[in-house]
């Protein structure tokens, strides 16, 4: 109960928008605005200064209604173009339909990647729901001389059309903690392999993970399982996956971790596209 307050709290001026977008619209419904402004039409002649409020006018409470909603939507719209979305210290999990609202209607160009769900995280940056996705950088300091990262395949024999792509970074991924039907699938593994679970950008990692998706071949489904920081998965969605024609990448599906029963990873599959 206390963490669905705290979402609530969290979006609570988009609430209040979308509160004060139905109120207003309601108005011409509740006062009969086309009666009361029945004296006008006959005292006014239409001329190029007020021919589209008379127009409107005429129209009747519909066109009133529909008239006031554009203007307020407008409004809220240039009130939100600096505002940040997922500010509040909780665990972001909206569906998609909401971040696509705030983003499209409601004009919120800026969102935060952090304590956000990694599926959604990838749906958002590479469907480029919002213009922004700020991370303080000082949060994931660059390691410096960082090692090589390794990259090794399992299942090599198996139908390549077909690949897990297990991307291990603040976390190690055991086998055992993918899906059983996904266990025989050819299987490239990206490791940033310091066995540092701190949060830090990886270039190398990052271009580890852009070399081998290039590597795939033509149409090829890839279920993404991965342990990535917001950083490295904001680099990851947009450089390897965000293509305007996809790619040779036909279908991306990315696997939720559990917090908990050995962290393993969810059955459930969420499709980026």
């Amino acid at each position: 109960m206390k963490n669905f307050v705290n979402k609530i709290i969290e979006n609570g001026l988009q609430i209040i928008e979308i509160l004060i977008l139905a109120i207003f619209s309601s108005i011409p419904f509740l006062v009969n605005a086309a009666g009361l402004f029945a004296g006008y039409l006959s005292s006014t002649t239409p001329d190029p200064e007020n021919v589209i409020a008379y127009l409107v006018v005429r129209a009747g409470n519909t066109a009133m209604a529909i008239a006031i909603f554009f203007i307020v939507l407008w409004r809220i719209r240039s009130h939100n173009k600096d505002f940040l979305m997922n500010r509040g210290n909780v665990y972001h999990q909206y569906p998609y339909w909401w971040y696509w609202f705030c983003a499209k209607i409601l004009g919120i160009r800026r969102c935060n990647l952090v304590r956000v769900p990694i599926y959604m995280q990838f749906k958002l940056v590479i469907r480029s729901t919002f213009s922004d996705y700020p991370l303080e950088e000082s949060a994931y300091p660059v390691v410096e001389n960082e090692s090589s990262v390794t990259t090794s395949v399992k299942n090599e024999e198996a139908n390549g059309h077909c690949i897990n792509l297990v991307l291990e970074d603040t976390y190690t991924i055991e086998e055992k903690q993918i899906p059983d039907s996904k266990q025989g699938l050819r299987t490239v593994k990206i490791s940033r392999g310091t066995g540092d679970t701190g949060r830090h950008f990886s270039q190398k990692f990052i271009e580890a993970v852009i070399n081998a998706v290039r590597d795939f071949d033509q149409d090829t489904v890839v279920n993404i399982f991965a342990t990535t920081n917001p950083m490295n998965t904001k680099h990851i969605a947009s450089r390897a996956f965000a293509l305007a024609d996809r790619g040779n990448v036909k279908n991306l599906y990315v696997f939720q971790q559990n917090n908990s029963d050995g962290r393993k990873f969810e059955t459930k599959t969420h499709k980026i596209f």
